[in-house]
């Protein structure tokens, strides 16, 4: 395959970049069929660890400490090293991903669970802000009753495959819906590797990029979209890095004042379809106690719709979120790189995405 040429800005040409010929060989390369069980990719923790965390807990409590008080010397665990260490394996040089088992849900509240999800979190990575709301611990639940525009992660509705604003991210399973929820990853090393062998063209087109929309989440004085293009895929030091959001990508582009035609759109269409092969996309469903961690760069992750039905508020849907931002994680392109969301006052993870494009997801 020829070199792919891959913009620094939205306006300039950069430097032909070399990207693989052959198919990428790692790990983080997987298809479904790599794992016979879900005890492939899981850890469960086990007594010790669990009496550890709940002398934690106590004294976390004991000292007053909330989630902004907590830090890593806070929460001392010398049994979960083993587990954090597997993380920061798989996560950085195996599949991209582990499932972790038996958090004590059962056992504490909403608000203990909280400061053990982030206190696990302090062990991986710095906690960045998710919105403009400054949560750095992020609620995903169906919130599209009190705001229909709600951003995706507050909302109920199928979520394509997608990367986030972070390094490594944490999903923490609270309570599931009455019905749907399904979790969904896809390696985007193996989506690199088919589109290369099948889609040549339209893979050189995602290197090259799109501007992004910020949804109403830029700081004051931004502009709405960014001033260069986002490479879906790019290439740092032989490694190959992903940033996707097609929401973001179509209305980008429309704000910059070039919406895409058919041709750009079958591009996305093509890389979406490839991304939600069966034999590609890992399903499972978080159960309460559950949590993954996933790195950002090399797995797409989505879910299914979900219904709550007639369920108050407190008998929604619930996980928990982190965005963690890990230094010398993975080299990558500085326009994929991201630090999370600044805190904007007055303003909230909301936006009327209809006149820009159709999707939402």
């Amino acid at each position: 395959m020829s070199a792919i040429r891959r913009n620094t800005t939205a306006d300039d040409d950069a430097p032909l970049t070399p990207v693989y010929g052959t198919p990428i060989d790692h790990p983080g390369a997987w298809k479904a069929a790599d794992f016979t069980t879900s005890a492939d990719y899981t850890i469960e923790l086990g007594a010790t660890q669990l009496g550890d965390i709940e002398r934690a807990v106590r004294q976390i409590k004991a000292a007053g400490l909330g989630l902004d008080d907590l830090r890593r010397e806070h929460f001392e665990v010398p049994s979960l090293r083993p587990v954090i260490d597997e993380i920061r394996r798989q996560i950085e040089d195996g599949r991209g991903f582990v499932v972790v088992r038996r958090l004590p849900v059962e056992d504490h509240s909403k608000d203990e669970i909280g400061l053990i999800f982030w206190g696990i979190g302090t062990y991986l990575g710095r906690g960045l802000s998710q919105s403009v709301l400054g949560d750095r611990l992020g609620h995903v639940k169906d919130f599209s009753r009190e705001d229909p525009l709600a951003r995706a992660y507050r909302n109920k509705q199928e979520l394509s495959p997608h990367t986030d604003r972070a390094e490594l991210v944490g999903l923490a399973c609270l309570r599931n819906a009455k019905s749907g929820g399904v979790s969904r990853l896809t390696s985007a090393l193996t989506v690199h590797n088919v589109m290369l062998a099948e889609y040549p063209e339209a893979l050189e087109r995602l290197y090259r990029g799109y501007v992004f929309h910020r949804r109403g989440e830029e700081k004051p004085g931004d502009l709405p979209y960014t001033p260069y293009r986002v490479p879906v895929y790019s290439n740092t030091d032989s490694k190959v890095s992903a940033r996707y959001v097609r929401t973001y990508a179509e209305a980008g582009e429309a704000a910059a004042g070039r919406p895409m035609g058919e041709a750009e759109l079958a591009v996305l269409d093509r890389f979406e379809e490839v991304t939600k092969r069966p034999e590609l996309m890992l399903e499972f469903t978080l159960q309460p106690g559950e949590m993954y961690f996933i790195n950002n760069y090399t797995i797409l992750h989505a879910r299914t719709a979900f219904d709550d039905g007639d369920a108050e508020d407190d008998r929604r849907r619930h996980l928990l979120r982190l965005w963690l931002e890990v230094p010398g994680m993975r080299p990558v392109h500085p326009h994929i790189r991201s630090g999370g969301i600044e805190a904007v006052p007055g303003r909230k993870p909301s936006y009327d995405w209809s006149k820009l494009t159709k999707n939402r997801n």
